[in-house]
């Protein structure tokens, strides 16, 4: 491994960048990778999902097989607290997929499958977040900067994806009328697809279980995302000053112990391929980020100022 979290995978495959991608290498690396050396492969990505998606649904119409959950029943509000962690730990898997920080034989694999159980899909989320940590609490190039809010936050996260895909390409590609009407095209294809994974939800699960399970899952599954990532970024320091930090205590405490170590984030972007920063080793990475309080701390000098009743 890398200095940095860089797999010797990427450093190998950005050497070989003049040779042709064969199979292996094109799903043995990371999609940003191949979005920065191929100007289609982000449309070419999406519309093989597209039509994988359709054939999914055509085999499921054309074989009869029968919807798995098509009526709502009571029993279902005691299983949605499993469902919505299936779907926060699947979010999870995708993040770390995006880091090479499972075995290689199995990362692009794990990547591909979260995320179509996320509907993000692997390459959008790994592109994205590989302009995440490049460009940590930038308010332009950030994708999801920090906000005050955590609403405010979380809308602006949401509406920014697509704007930072298309700005990523037009800063690899050059910004011209050309890419930004591959851009637009790529746009539609991706919009398009995320209609037919979620068509293809529906059919598989079918009124009842789309209703019960999907949607408040992909709602609450992605909120829950979004709050992490504020949180971890000092989202709760009111003074603006935000970065990655280091969080286990209260609720997070236990957060760290079943979301394999998620709010420990100052030593995720220090090493951003250990699979989970609770265990760090100081020996092997160095210094761990020190554990911070999640919510801002006074000063000394403002504490004695505050008068005495």
């Amino acid at each position: 491994m890398a200095p940095g979290g860089v797999c010797k995978e990427e450093i190998g495959f950005m050497a070989a960048a003049t040779r042709p991608p064969s199979w292996f290498t094109s799903f043995g690396t990371l999609p940003h990778l191949h979005f920065r050396r191929d100007k289609n492969f982000y449309r070419r990505y999406d519309a093989k999902w597209f039509v994988f998606s359709l054939a999914l649904i055509a085999v499921l119409h054309f074989a009869k097989i029968p919807m798995l959950l098509p009526e709502l029943k009571l029993w279902y509000l005691a299983a949605f607290p499993a469902v919505l962690y299936f779907h926060i730990v699947c979010s999870l898997f995708v993040h770390n997929a995006s880091h090479g920080s499972f075995p290689r034989a199995i990362n692009r694999i794990m990547g591909e499958l979260c995320g179509f159980i996320v509907l993000s899909r692997f390459a959008s989320w790994q592109i994205v977040h590989e302009r995440h940590h490049r460009y940590s609490d930038d308010q332009v190039k950030d994708p999801h900067p920090l906000l005050p809010g955590y609403f405010e936050f979380t809308w602006r996260g949401i509406t920014n994806v697509e704007k930072q895909l298309q700005t990523a390409y037009l800063e690899v590609y050059g910004d011209t009328e050309e890419n930004r009407a591959r851009e637009r095209t790529r746009a539609m294809i991706s919009f398009s697809t995320n209609f037919v994974l979620i068509a293809f939800f529906y059919r598989l699960l079918g009124p009842g279980g789309f209703v019960a399970f999907f949607l408040p899952a992909q709602v609450l599954g992605w909120m829950f995302v979004m709050h992490f990532n504020w949180v971890t970024h000092n989202g709760l320091a009111k003074d603006g000053n935000y970065h990655p930090v280091n969080i286990d205590s209260g609720y997070y405490w236990l957060g760290n112990r079943i979301f394999f170590g998620i709010y420990m984030h100052g030593n995720h972007h220090k090493r951003s391929n250990v699979f989970n920063p609770l265990f760090w080793d100081d020996a092997k990475f160095g210094k761990a980020d020190p554990v911070v309080k999640p919510y801002p701390v006074p000063k000394l000098e403002e504490q004695d100022a505050v008068p005495a009743e």
